[in-house]
């Protein structure tokens, strides 16, 4: 990946500032920048709760948590959710 002169300052900025090094700082940037699509995606109704918690590599109910945590309603009508609560909770 390329970065431009200005976005590397900006980043070199930022990882003065949290005294990190610059490998550090851009994988936090993907994780973050990840994390916050793939809740888009799931917001948008193109992607399934046990997908979305699949791809950001956490457990459902971690996801489920993400989106409590971030003002998301979840979508309790999808198998994918239903089932989970039936494990957990029975029926």
């Amino acid at each position: 990946m390329r970065l431009s002169r200005q976005e590397l300052e900006r980043i070199e900025a930022l990882r003065a500032l949290e005294d990190v090094d610059r490998t550090t700082l851009l994988k936090d940037f993907i994780k973050d920048g990840l994390h916050r699509r793939v809740v888009q995606i799931y917001e948008k109704g193109k992607l399934t709760a046990s997908k979305a918690a699949e791809i950001l590599n956490i457990s459902l109910r971690e996801f489920l948590e993400v989106l409590e945590k971030e003002g998301i309603p979840i979508n309790w009508d999808s198998d994918s959710t239903r089932e989970y609560l039936e494990k957990q909770y029975g029926e």
